[in-house]
Order: structure tokens, then C-alpha cells, then sequence
């Protein structure tokens, strides 16, 4: 499953410019959508899954664990690893629906919001310090030609953080899918 948006959700562009727009996007903003239809009825799913999960990371500090909470209307899970913090790992965000009498989890997986408007500020302020240098540097030839450099340095350095951890959670996604796939299965609990 990957961590992107797709096509269809980003405008489908050929040129240059748009692709390295829409990488850029997804570096930030991607999403994956995904959907578990469970064997069992909703207050069953909501019960195993609950059982699967830990509501607080303070109650598995020395395990790797699924944490967050779950109800009907939001289900928000994230792969919990005592060794690495990771802000950028991907989390799922979901609801719980009906289909035809079918229970399904829908939802995606994505960054947090707090680290998506972190990372919007500091690219929003590396964009408009190299568009500033650029103009000053244009405007008076006692500016260092060498400034605008700078914001491209800074938004290079905090594309290659991010992409570096999201790399170092790159598996959660399928962690945390199968343990929701387990919870929602006919069976013993695994």
C-alpha cells in the first residue's frame, strides 16, 4: 500500500513542474486509503479491535503495540515501538460503517495533523525567505547572490527529513493492518 495521493485526487499533469509538485504533495499531504470489512457484527469489530489496541502509549512503554482509540465514529491507530519516536509515522484515521449488513472500517493512513502544519509553516517560511533573498538580491547588488540559496538549502534539508522518516516507519502501515485484519476475523482472538 503506498503513502501517496493518487491521480485522480492530485489532477493528472504531464509537465515537469506538476509531478515534482505532486511528489512534494505527498511528501506532506499523502494519504492511503484503505477499507477492512470485518466477519463479525459492529459491536463486535468495535470490541476486538478495542482488545487489540492500547488506548494510551503509557500502558506499553517496553512493547511495540497498536495504540490509540476506537468507536464507531473514530477510529485512530498508530504503531507504537519503544525504541524509535517517530512524529511522521503514519496513522490510521477511520469511521466505522454498514454495507448491505456488512461491517466495514474505512479510512486512510496519514501523517498527523500537528506535523503536516508544522511542516506547512516551515516550507511555507523556506519559500517565502528564498523569494525575498531572490527579490533583494535583484534589488540591491550589495546582497550576497549566495542568500536565496539558503531557503533552497532549508527546503532540501526538510524534504530529505521528512522522506527519511517516513522511510523509518515504512512498515507500519502493513503492521497495522494486519492486526486490524486479525481483530476483525471470525475466531479466537490471535
Amino acid at each position: 500500500m503506498r503513502f501517496e495521493v493518487s491521480k485522480k485526487e492530485a489532477g493528472s499533469g504531464r509537465r515537469f513542474g506538476n509531478q515534482m509538485f505532486r511528489h512534494f504533495y505527498n511528501l506532506v499531504y499523502g494519504s492511503a486509503p484503505a477499507e477492512f470489512k470485518s466477519d463479525l457484527t459492529l459491536d463486535e469489530s468495535i470490541q476486538r479491535l478495542t482488545a487489540a489496541t492500547r488506548r494510551s502509549v503509557f500502558l506499553t512503554l517496553t512493547r511495540e503495540a497498536a495504540v490509540g482509540k476506537v468507536s464507531k465514529e473514530r477510529v485512530s491507530l498508530w504503531h507504537f515501538t519503544p525504541i524509535l519516536g517517530n512524529s511522521f509515522k503514519p496513522r490510521f484515521i477511520g469511521r466505522f460503517d454498514s454495507e448491505n449488513g456488512q461491517v466495514i472500517l474505512t479510512g486512510r493512513f496519514t501523517m498527523m495533523l500537528f506535523v503536516k502544519i508544522f511542516m506547512t509553516f516551515w516550507f511555507g517560511f523556506c519559500f517565502l525567505w528564498t523569494f525575498g533573498a531572490i527579490v533583494a538580491a535583484i534589488a540591491s547588488p550589495l546582497t550576497p547572490w549566495l542568500l536565496p540559496l539558503g531557503g533552497v538549502l532549508m527546503i532540501a534539508v526538510g524534504s530529505g527529513f521528512v522522506a527519511f522518516a517516513k522511510q523509518l516507519s515504512a512498515s507500519d502501515i502493513h503492521w497495522l493492518t494486519s492486526v486490524i485484519q486479525e481483530a476483525m476475523r471470525k475466531g479466537p482472538p490471535g
